[in-house]
């Protein structure tokens, strides 16, 4: 891979494209939302093998 500026001080102006834009806000907030998605789906997955183990059950037999 090359590159058309033979030494860094002829670079001018942001490596990401996006900079300064909204699109670093729209980015962060879908990273946050995956984020929360996960922890949600991870809580009520250990929740369920928990009440699962109290009853007796096998843990990876799936859902109540």
């Amino acid at each position: 891979m090359g590159s058309a500026f033979s030494d860094w001080a002829l670079f001018e102006g942001p490596i990401y494209m996006g900079a300064n834009t909204s699109w670093e806000v729209i980015w962060t907030l879908i990273a946050a939302g995956c984020c929360i998605i996960a922890i949600i789906v991870g809580s009520r997955h250990e929740l369920d093998a928990y009440r699962r183990m109290k009853q007796g059950k096998n843990v990876d037999e799936g859902p109540l």
